[in-house]
């Protein structure tokens, strides 16, 4: 898993390698700034339940979903008509940041309304994985120390020196951006 993560981190540039290495251990955010996003996934089904009508129809739901993305993706398979796959990760990346600096009054229902118009605009399958992100349990099995595996694997770094810069910056994000900065390695070591 580190060999394939590592591949895809080395492919995409050095902007959207630092999301993803946040997305896949399950942060939104930065670390540090996960505590101003403040989504539980009970707001999150009542925003995919009121989109689809489906409030009545969450126990059946959730019995029959794997996990919380998965009702997720089942609940707004529910609509309509499912919007085409379009939302891109620095897209997301931006949302994301922009529900979590969102504070002062009302703050609460702004970042639900912000919420609620991503969910409308993702597909079933993109939701699922935006609910997991949000509520920080992806479940495929990328832990933070496979993904330091998988950043040295990205930059042919030790695993020994990725560790020692993500002991100085935790974020696993920041770890990407310094590991693919020419010369920013040295000068963290």
């Amino acid at each position: 898993m580190a060999e394939t993560v590592g591949t895809l981190l080395a492919k995409l540039d050095i902007d959207e390698a630092e999301i993803a290495a946040r997305f896949m251990t399950s942060r939104g955010v930065a670390l540090g700034e996960e505590k101003r996003s403040k989504i539980s996934g009970r707001a999150i089904w009542k925003i995919v339940a009121e989109m689809t009508d489906s409030a009545d129809q969450g126990e059946d739901i959730f019995a029959a979903a794997g996990d919380f993305g998965e009702a997720v993706e089942m609940t707004l398979k529910l609509r309509a008509a499912d919007p085409e796959p379009a939302l891109t990760i620095r897209e997301l990346n931006e949302k994301f940041a922009a529900v979590a600096a969102i504070e002062g009054r009302h703050a609460r229902k702004r970042k639900l309304d912000a919420l609620r118009e991503l969910f409308a605009r993702a597909a079933a399958f993109e939701a699922r994985y935006i609910a997991k992100i949000l509520i920080g349990e992806m479940r495929h099995g990328m832990s933070e120390g496979l993904m330091l595996e998988a950043i040295a694997r990205m930059g042919g770094r030790p695993v020994s020196e990725v560790r020692r810069i993500h002991m100085r910056e935790a974020d696993l994000g920041r770890v990407v951006r310094i590991i693919r900065s020419p010369g920013a390695v040295n000068q963290r070591l």
